[in-house]
């Protein structure tokens, strides 16, 4: 990092043309900067702030506001590394897919894309934001993965739909509930290849006598000195206000500034209006709290509200819109002073405070640890809080004024402007809530006045700081300032990112989507350097390509050795490792280049992956707890540091369910929740201690995959229980007790045979670029063709064809085996066994993978094996 202070640290940037500039470190800069590292491009990060907010870095946020009023700046743009998300309150929501449609009552309305465009783009989102998860988790799929449904009844899904935003959580930070902050550690996030530069406020934009190509930026140092930068690209990052003046700014070379061909930029201006629409009796709405209010998934918070349907919305032509109960904190609020305790700056009344509340308190205990309800809040104020999209504009725009900042830069001037249809859509919203809390018999709000009256919304509702639209997107110049993939218009290399591209603005906070649009950008910019296109979803793969290698680690183990058979049989070239000493028989193999590798001991992962283009990763330690760490953690990880150095293209991973636990729900889904990785918490797996730390490790070895990922997709499957053929038959030798336990049991059997079809289909995808570059596609991989096929079931068919006794046990009943399962691991009795859980594929099978085989026919295949030896048996 370099830290500008006067024209003596500019010797310190490097002076050769950058492939990328990116301007502003907030959430779309910084997220860019990091899905960057490691490329081959060299990155420059500029940012006007410091590590500390200053008042002349703030002083260059001042704006002239000619329209309707907004926030106080300071409070809500921020100079400062980490751009506003040193001030955000950290809620996260994707947009809806209605918002993404052209809906003939807003005008200038639609996207370019879908909404389903972005889907992998917001899973990826969730690590930078630190949520539990991307994608699926804001309409009512939200409820399973709190792991049960609601008792009560919904308001009618035609009026008012479930609607829930997640809080972002930084697990860095001591304070459990701390915001993801984008400045912190921020330079410690960023390769070699991308340079940090701290107090370095950009100007303008310099292009060619044309105007029709970026050359690179002018920069001024907190002391005035001004320089200029070379780049081949730039992407403005710096917010829905600061993005089109410094368009606007940059007209040295071309007329109105660049991009501004159509007099777009700047225009379109919307933010989110939202403030109270009714109130309700605090002392009558415990119930109401607890439905409305906070859960906890994963260690993270959300919130439940509701949210208007796309049926009333076309029917009434209203625009996006949601609310949630607005609390006003009593000035005695426990958590306050909890939350004080646990920073370590405790006041004396706090003691006071926590005695005093002491029936909230325990009643938060309850909520928080049984019912998973965020700890309840002392309230003195509870109002229906709503938050409204705004209809596009084209006179509520950003322009430049005559006034300047300490450094030359012409001021914004800020003309926002509001409608009535957006007052419209807040008072119908209220009454719909109003009439649909009377029929389900929930405490009922009173109306705003404003809201009775049909009276405009009041001035106090000001801005909530996103400034959306002011270059927006279209494939259309003559309707947008940058195209769909965030290109400025007629400018090559020029890029914009974040909520000045949004079209529309929805009813969500934007900053999630700010984040995978971010993402989706930093693909297409690492696509054209490699002289390659977007990836596009499940594209069909091709033939083998020739001389196509892959590495396959653990080859000699149960799924290896049919890995590896499968592979040669495609056409592929296999380099398999296994832990032993090489056989005669493997050392002089013709199809199959054998190494002898030891995940514990060697460190020549270079070499080991060098010329594959894809790595299937199956080695890993089932048995000695010892050895779990150093093989299926630190090799995963070095083994996938080398696949990002060495050009693979294709890497899967195979994990297990055992990352799940035992489960508080019976259906557990890629989403769930898993086990904590790095301490060993007896109480969420029923299982002996070597077989929980083995469901731990293959977890780390997964998140460390996922923090390294970045120059070709990663898939992760996490199979049920594999068994071949010989493993069906065995089921005889099991001892006595083993057979009677398990014979009542789900099998959740999948055949080795289908797992490594389904690993290598995932390659094919990921060669045909279904996934995106740096993503990880999480899979379970079960098979429920035949439904709840227990374990019994197939040893009375393998009775009925061998006559052997040993596969003739009565099934000992659920609840004993449950109990036994109770006594003999002492774990909390709440959550599931792992054998009463369920385990769907159906994300694999929407992906568009179908099983080769399945169980049926490999149950068929043993069954006909095992006659096949009654029959040699019996002619002995």
């Amino acid at each position: 990092m370099i830290q500008l202070h006067a024209l003596s640290d500019v010797g310190q940037i490097p002076q050769a043309a950058c492939d990328v500039c990116i301007i502003g470190t907030g959430p779309a800069g910084s997220t860019l900067a990091r899905e960057l590292s490691g490329s081959a491009l060299k990155v420059l990060l500029l940012e006007s702030g410091g590590l500390e907010r200053m008042e002349t870095s703030d002083a260059l946020d001042a704006i002239v506001n000619v329209g309707r009023p907004r926030a106080t700046q300071w409070s809500v743009r921020n100079r400062i590394v980490g751009g506003s998300s040193h001030t955000w309150g950290g809620r996260c929501a994707p947009f809806d897919a209605i918002d993404f449609e052209q809906r003939d009552w807003v005008p200038e309305s639609g996207w370019p894309f879908r909404r389903d465009a972005l889907d992998p783009y917001l899973e990826r989102s969730a690590k930078y934001l630190g949520l539990a998860y991307g994608n699926h988790y804001s309409d009512g799929r939200f409820w399973h993965l709190f792991g049960s449904q609601p008792s009560w009844r919904e308001p009618d899904p035609e009026k008012l739909l479930p609607f829930f935003w997640q809080f972002s959580r930084d697990d860095a930070e001591s304070y459990p509930f701390e915001y993801t902050r984008f400045g912190r550690k921020l330079d410690e996030q960023l390769g070699s290849n991308v340079t940090l530069i701290s107090g370095a406020t950009v100007l303008a934009i310099d292009a060619n006598e044309a105007g029709d190509r970026v050359q690179g930026v002018q920069v001024a140092a907190p002391d005035g000195t001004r320089f200029k930068l070379s780049a081949r690209t730039v992407v403005l990052c710096a917010g829905g206000i600061e993005n089109p003046r410094l368009l606007l700014a940059s007209d040295h070379q071309i007329r109105g500034g660049l991009g501004n061909k159509h007099d777009l930029v700047g225009r379109y201006l919307m933010d989110h209006l939202r403030g109270p629409v009714a109130h309700f009796d605090v002392r009558r709405s415990r119930a109401l709290q607890r439905r409305f209010g906070r859960y906890t998934v994963k260690d993270r918070l959300f919130r439940g509200g509701l949210c208007l349907s796309p049926e009333i919305q076309h029917r009434r032509h209203l625009l996006n819109c949601a609310v949630w109960l607005g609390e006003t904190l009593a000035p005695d609020d426990p958590a306050d002073a909890i939350r004080r305790m646990l920073v370590g700056k405790p006041r004396p009344k706090d003691f006071l405070t926590l005695a005093s509340n002491l029936p909230l308190l325990l009643r938060g205990c309850r909520d928080h640890f049984i019912y998973r309800n965020g700890f309840p809040r002392k309230l003195a104020e509870l109002s229906l809080e709503c938050m409204v999209e705004q209809r596009p504009d084209p006179d509520s725009r950003v322009t430049l004024s005559t006034q300047i900042d300490h450094l030359g830069n012409r001021l914004p001037q800020v003309d926002w402007r509001s409608h009535e249809e957006e007052g419209r859509t807040m008072r119908e919203t209220a009454r719909l809530v109003v009439s649909e809390f009377a029929r389900l018999g929930l405490p009922v709000p009173e109306l705003a006045d404003w809201v009775r009256d049909d009276a405009p919304i009041p001035l106090s509702f000001v801005d909530v700081a996103h400034p959306t639209g002011t270059t927006r997107m279209s494939d259309d110049p003559a309707r947008g300032v940058v195209d769909a993939q965030g290109q400025v218009h007629g400018v090559k290399g020029l890029f914009v990112t974040g909520s000045s591209v949004f079209p529309t603005a929805g009813h969500c906070n934007p900053t999630q989507m700010i984040v995978a649009l971010a993402i989706r950008l930093a693909d297409t910019l690492k696509a054209q350097v490699q002289g390659g296109a977007v990836a596009s979803p499940l594209r069909s793969p091709g033939p083998v390509p020739a001389e196509t290698r892959v590495l396959v680690t653990g080859a000699s183990g149960r799924i290896g050795r049919v890995l590896v058979e499968d592979l040669l049989e495609r056409g592929y070239r296999v380099r398999a490792t296994t832990s032993r000493a090489l056989t005669e028989a493997q050392a002089n193999a013709g199809q199959v280049e054998w190494r002898s590798f030891d995940f514990t001991a060697d460190k020549t992962y270079d070499t080991l992956v060098h010329g594959c283009q894809a790595v299937m990763h199956l080695a890993a330690e089932l048995g000695k707890q010892e050895r779990m760490q150093a093989i299926n953690v630190e090799a995963t990880r070095l083994l996938a540091e080398a696949s990002e150095r060495e050009g693979v293209k294709a890497f899967c991973y195979m994990s297990t369910v055992s990352v799940y636990g035992s489960g508080r729900a019976r259906t557990i889904v890629e989403t769930s929740p898993v086990l904590t990785s790095n301490v060993d918490v007896k109480s969420e797996y029923w299982a002996d201690d070597y077989v929980r730390a083995y469901g731990r490790t293959k977890l780390a070895g997964e998140e460390a995959i996922t923090r390294i990922a970045a120059n070709f997709p990663y898939v992760i499957l996490r199979p049920t229980v594999v068994v071949d053929l010989h493993n069906l038959i065995g089921l005889r030798d099991w001892s006595l007790s083993k057979r009677l336990f398990a014979a009542h049991r789900p099998a959740h059997h999948i055949y080795v045979r289908d797992v490594t079809d389904a690993a290598i289909w995932t390659m094919t995808q990921s060669f045909a670029g279904a996934w995106p570059p740096g993503s990880v596609q999480v899979f379970n991989l079960s098979d429920h063709e035949a439904g709840e096929a227990r374990i019994g079931d197939f040893m009375k068919q393998a009775f009925q064809v061998s006559h052997d006794k040993r596969y003739r046990v009565l099934p000992m009943p659920a609840l004993v085996d449950w109990l036994h399962d109770f006594l003999r691991n002492r774990t909390f009795p709440l959550r599931n066994p792992l054998w009463r859980m369920h385990f769907p594929n159906d994300r694999l099978k929407d992906a568009g993978y179908r099983p080769r085989y399945g169980m049926a026919k490999a149950r068929a295949f043993a069954l006909a094996a095992l006659q096949s030896e009654t029959l040699e048996k019996s002619k002995a």
